[in-house]
């Protein structure tokens, strides 16, 4: 073909229809639209994406030769760690599982007892709880694989019901963070196990192995009305009970597990005398399934002991009545619409229960009718063991600061195993108690030792410190501050709180006769005469030597109803809570217009210096002050070298990372959930080891496990370059329909911060900022954002905060997460009160707090100037432009409060494993993450392609018309058909 026939072919060609073209140009301009929009999400939420990704923003530069690695593993590879950490998720399980039954020693278990092992739950266990607490349980050791790893035959027919034959089809569900789902048992029904199923039960007949399983989920209560099935989720159903009915048909040893996060009413499995073993194993986590195995094989002797109490009636508890959502009726604020009463005051858990029991005792006025025995099942600190221990020597001798009591316990059984000594103080109740309104529990626990491992024969004396402050308590509306009562101080040793009280009613002459439900040993219960009021003591802070005085009127219900009264037991029965305004509050106006955000600064007599090097210490970086006091006035300089713009940044964007700062070469963190082990639930990235709930290490009563905890979190953290963990949770299981219960520790203020204060200690040791949350009082999920708490200042301070407050003195917690409801009328990351005069004046805390989730404007009313004020230092905001104040609302006041900020949140990065690499002479360096290069690849080929889209578009469109014109030039003037004249 020739060139000009080529030509003519191409000039023949015709153009793309004119739909076709318009249609590529709208496909470019919605391809470059789409992309726009990714690139500006892409920059509102790079961190978070960074995240995600496990992308780093920057490089550490250092100089030759200097030592940079300021925190180190303990292992030399990663499968030791790895191996290391599994063991220790294992040990947590081994230690915590609580035996509460064992008739005629039916556990342990043959070694290769060939069983068959009942409940939906056995192929679907409870490895943790729901939301920020959640770990990945992809790669977590299954229940069957660990028993059978231990040594046991497992039933293959009744396995392969529940996982491919009629048993599939049901599977626990609950709600999840997002308030998807339902609670629901739905465990097998009787008439779906076929004969083929049933006739399996003889071969594997030597023991029935019955799992039950609750679980829990962040941002969920669990439901305290009934079910479908006619019981409350923490029952057991019809269902369960006829899998328990026809295990104790076909065997003779039927052994029931406890797979939950929450006390359940079990009074049917002790009062049943086939049930022969009732086995509390919480949750599992990634590598807990092994240690079931060996506590049922007697590999291993459980140790464990309850951190809450296990009544009959689970909403018999008087925070019962005012548990869930009410309104408040006249307010219109976002997140300002409901409240909570804790008309319990300080009697949560056991504090109730005991106390109102020494008062039967006792023969007090209003203790109206109560029988402990209906009321509690299995009492706080309850758990057995396969072997028997005996105590004797006991002795309680003042010591400088304190008082030591000591015991021996001898193990006079035939299995090695551990046991619990826990040290109850019994505090007087006086006039002057009555007339000012301070509540007294007949006990509290103030101290607890777990011994090592005892043989059979062998012997430990355990010694346990008690200090003397433990004796005060707050007394809001007489002196205002801390006081030491007059009287009598009761310190008794014992295996469980009950025993304890007994053996104090004991030791005051007390026996059956008078109603106890057992005789005590006074043998374990000394006594401490205190002979004047001390007033002056416990005034000022141990810590810090600030005066303490009232901080939480505005956060007691009296102080806007003054016929309010909470529970006292003064009269149990006049003052017995009752649902505050059937659920639905008129506030005083006083109270509604607290609500409103305050905004009003504190205006610095000077204008906060920014952008400057100060002459005395020239250029500093953050490295050179690693080992430099928080009060050193370098610090100070150190913040005035940031501008207003990295200020801004630092504090307000801080969500799952923090920013690096240029001018004072503060390194960037990447910051994660959660409570079980380094999460990925949330934000993605790389997982952590998943480890048992926390309610299951709290359950193994021991200190060194804790900090031994907190050590393997922070072999994570240095693995996966993630410096701040939003862990652990210490709130209260203020009712046992919390739906975080598996995400805190215990009922009781002191093992909640022992707990944390050890798991806190032990991160630290490897450079961890611990993220102790959610200061404080989000004892319910029910309604947390913006819920309006309710307290008065003892019940605050001696229940809510002291697991807090201990974690900063005794664990030195170097950060704290403001929780999202108020208490009062404030936000408690608006609160002053909380934030600075007792967080930081009255505690000595000196690291940053963070705020709970404030990504999205729904949390509006946490306010940045309001939390700034009061004391509140990081947003866990994500979002580049959320919170940005104008340039107006940038006061000296705000930018003064933001250099405090950014001081709290350098002071502690300077001394975590963020620091890792860097030195003084050191340089941070920031790069581009791959994520970032692929979206500038993904902007160029889009780009490209909608230019080439656009521009063939309108090659057509001009052809088109050419063609057009051409066809109407060659067209006769006489032609009106419209086609060519072909003559």
């Amino acid at each position: 073909m020739t060139n000009e026939s080529s030509k003519s072919t191409r000039r023949q060609r015709k153009p793309l229809p004119l739909p076709v073209s318009i249609a590529m140009i709208v496909i470019a301009v919605a391809l470059v639209v789409a992309v726009s929009i990714g690139n500006i999400y892409a920059n509102k939420y790079s961190d978070l994406i960074s995240v995600y990704f496990n992308q780093p923003t920057s490089k550490v530069v250092s100089a030759t030769g200097e030592t940079t690695e300021h925190f180190t593993s303990d292992y030399a590879n990663d499968d030791e760690r790895e191996k290391a950490l599994a063991t220790v998720g294992a040990d947590i399980v081994r230690e915590g599982a609580t035996l509460l039954k064992n008739e005629g020693d039916a556990l342990p278990l043959a070694a290769k007892s060939k069983i068959s092992v009942f409940g939906q739950s056995s192929v679907n266990p409870v490895y943790g709880g729901g939301g920020a607490g959640s770990i990945d349980t992809s790669s977590a050791e299954t229940l069957l694989d660990g028993l059978k790893a231990d040594g046991f035959d497992i039933n293959p027919t009744l396995v392969d019901f529940y996982e491919n034959g009629a048993g599939k089809d049901y599977r626990r569900t609950s709600m999840d963070a997002y308030g998807e789902g339902e609670f629901a048992v739905n465990e097998v029904p009787a008439d779906k196990y076929t004969d083929e199923v049933t006739g399996s039960f003889d071969e594997y007949g030597d023991a029935a192995v019955v799992v039950i399983g609750r679980e829990g989920s962040e941002s969920q209560d669990l439901p305290t009305g009934k079910l479908a099935t006619g019981y409350t989720y923490l029952q057991l159903d019809d269902n369960e009970r006829d899998m328990i009915a026809m295990a104790e048909q076909h065997f003779d040893t039927v052994v029931v597990l406890l797979n939950t996060v929450n006390p359940m009413e079990i009074g049917d499995l002790e009062s049943d005398d086939k049930v022969d073993a009732v086995l509390w194993i919480g949750s599992l986590g990634q590598t807990g399934a092994d240690a079931v195995g060996e506590l049922l094989n007697g590999t291993v002797a459980p140790s464990g002991h309850l951190t809450d109490t296990y009544a009959y009636d689970s909403l018999g508890a008087p925070s019962i009545a005012n548990s869930g959502s009410y309104s408040i009726a006249n307010s219109s604020e976002m997140f300002a619409t409901s409240y909570m009463a804790y008309a319990e005051g300080i009697y949560v858990g056991y504090r109730y229960y005991e106390t109102r029991y020494e008062d039967v005792v006792l023969g007090a006025d209003g203790v109206g009718d109560y029988d402990y025995t209906k009321a509690v099942q299995y009492p706080f600190g309850y758990g057995l063991s396969y072997t028997d221990f005996t105590w004797s020597d006991y002795s309680l001798k003042e010591t400088d600061g304190g008082y030591d009591v000591t015991v021996t316990v001898s193990n006079t059984g035939d299995a090695a195993g551990k046991d619990v000594v826990e040290v109850y103080m019994q505090s007087p109740y006086t006039d002057y108690d009555r007339e000012h309104g301070i509540e007294k529990s007949a006990i509290e626990l103030v101290g607890y030792a777990k011994t090592g491992l005892l043989e059979a024969g062998d012997s430990e004396t355990v010694t346990i410190h008690i200090d003397k402050e433990s004796m005060k308590t707050y007394d809001a509306d007489g002196e205002g501050t801390y006081i030491v009562d007059d009287g009598d101080y009761y310190f008794a040793a014992a295996s469980d709180a009950h025993t304890a009280l007994n053996n104090i009613l004991s030791a005051k002459g007390k026996s059956t006769a008078d109603g106890m439900d057992e005789d005590g040993d006074a043998a374990f219960a000394g006594k401490v005469h205190v002979g004047a009021q001390d007033t002056r003591t416990y005034a000022k802070s141990m810590a810090t030597g600030t005066k303490i005085t009232n901080q939480f009127t505005d956060v007691d219900l009296r102080s806007y109803d003054g016929s309010f009264t909470y529970l006292s037991r003064s009269d149990w029965t006049g003052t017995w809570p009752k649902t505050y305004e059937s659920g639905s509050w008129t506030a005083p106006d006083e109270f509604v217009d607290a609500l409103k955000i305050d905004t009003e600064q504190t205006e610095p007599e000077s204008a906060p210096v920014t952008n400057s090097q100060d002459a005395n210490y020239g250029k500093l970086n953050v490295s050179m002050l690693m080992d430099t006091d928080y009060d050193d006035d370098a610090w100070d300089a150190l913040i005035e070298q940031m501008s207003v713009t990295e200020l801004d940044q630092l504090v307000r964007i801080g969500g799952y990372a923090t920013k690096s700062v240029d001018s004072t070469q503060l390194p960037a963190t990447v910051d994660k959930d959660g409570p079980a082990g380094i999460s990925s639930t949330l934000v993605g990235g790389e997982n952590g080891m998943g480890y048992p709930s926390e309610i299951v290490l709290a359950a193994t009563w021991n200190d060194d496990l804790a900090e031994k905890f907190g050590k393997a979190i922070g072999e994570d953290s240095i693995n996966l370059g993630v410096a701040v963990w939003y862990a652990p949770a210490c709130n209260i299981h203020r009712s046992p329909y919390g739906g975080r219960m598996f995400e805190y520790f215990s009922e009781d203020s002191m093992l909640s911060g022992a707990m944390t204060a050890g798991v806190v200690a032990g991160a630290a040791s490897k450079g961890v900022i611990a993220t102790v949350k959610h200061f404080a009082l989000n004892d319910q999920e029910t309604n947390r954002m913006g819920l309006a708490v309710f307290a008065n200042e003892q019940t605050v301070r001696e229940i809510y905060l002291k697991p807090f407050e201990m974690a900063v003195r005794d664990g030195g917690a170097s950060a704290m997460m403001a929780s999202m409801n108020r208490i009062g009328s404030r936000w408690t990351g608006g609160h002053k009160g909380l934030m600075t005069s007792t967080l930081r004046d009255e505690w000595g805390f000196k690291g940053f707090v963070v705020t709970d989730q404030a990504s999205y404007n729904v949390f509006a009313y946490e306010d940045m100037r309001e939390g700034l004020e009061a004391g509140t230092d990081l947003w866990l905001n994500t979002d580049a432009q959320l919170w940005k104040l104008s340039n107006a609302d940038m006061t000296d006041g705000v930018v003064a409060n933001m250099q405090r900020a950014a001081k709290h949140i350098s002071y502690a990065i300077s001394r975590s494993n963020a620091m890792n690499g860097l030195s003084a002479n050191s340089k941070i360096v920031k790069v581009t993450p791959l994520w970032r290069w692929g979206m500038y690849a993904l902007d160029g080929v889009v780009t490209v392609s909608a230019i080439a889209l656009v521009g063939v578009a309108i090659l057509h469109i001009v052809r088109r018309r050419r063609t057009a014109a051409t066809v109407l030039a060659v067209l006769p003037a006489d032609n009106t058909s419209g086609k060519p004249d072909m003559k």
